[in-house]
């Protein structure tokens, strides 16, 4: 732990050198949702996490932080194939602000093993929030081989359940659209017919009938 402290002070250090001032007061007047935050471009963050290497738990420690930068950070330093289903709870937890979802769906959980991939769908966009099922759908989007067809099915329930979350919807277009080769206009067309006629179901039928065509 100490060992893990000392190395965050230094990796804090240099990410503290590359502070925007301009966004730190555009995400303060907004809605930040970080204790701390420096402003730090997101490419950046990825370049300087990226030289600490690999060391997942390193990146579990950095991610415990109430600090935007150094959660970032973590999500590039993880190790995606050493994430355990029966961790996933701590890489959804604190304040996540919606740039916060998705980095964690695009950099950590995307590239898991099949096994965890499996236990987010039956766990968070089965039975999570909606912005934990939102990360999910982010998350799968990303996927390669994932059964995509099994998550298609289960859409008009994560929908119906969160009828006005237009987040939510966006997040079921984009796995929509990247999963589309697989599924065929078909079968996402009958799952479009079982969406609920709510503000969410509209905004995600008009998003993505086009697949159909």
């Amino acid at each position: 732990m100490e060992n893990h402290t000392a190395r965050m002070a230094a990796l804090l250090g240099e990410l503290r050198r590359e502070m925007n001032g301009a966004v730190v007061e555009s995400m303060q007047r907004g809605e930040g949702g970080y204790g701390l935050n420096y402003g730090v471009s997101i490419p950046t963050i990825r370049a300087i996490a990226a030289r600490v290497g690999t060391d997942h738990a390193f990146a579990r420690y950095l991610y415990q932080q109430d600090v935007r930068e150094l959660r970032m950070a973590a999500l590039t330093i993880a190790d995606p194939q050493a994430v355990a289903a029966d961790e996933l709870d701590e890489w959804f937890s604190g304040r996540m602000p919606e740039e916060l979802m998705e980095e964690l769906a695009l950099r950590l959980l995307s590239r898991c093993r099949m096994p965890v991939l499996e236990a987010l769908r039956d766990d968070w966009l089965c039975k999570g929030s909606a912005a934990r099922r939102y990360t999910v759908l982010m998350a799968l989007a990303r996927s390669r081989d994932f059964d995509a067809a099994s998550v298609v099915e289960l859409l008009p329930e994560v929908v119906a359940t969160y009828p006005d979350d237009l987040r939510l919807a966006r997040g079921a277009a984009a796995f929509l659209q990247a999963a589309s080769p697989k599924i065929g206009p078909e079968a996402l067309s009958r799952m479009l017919e079982r969406l609920p006629e709510s503000s969410a179901g509209r905004f995600l039928r008009e998003e993505v009938a086009w697949l159909c065509q």
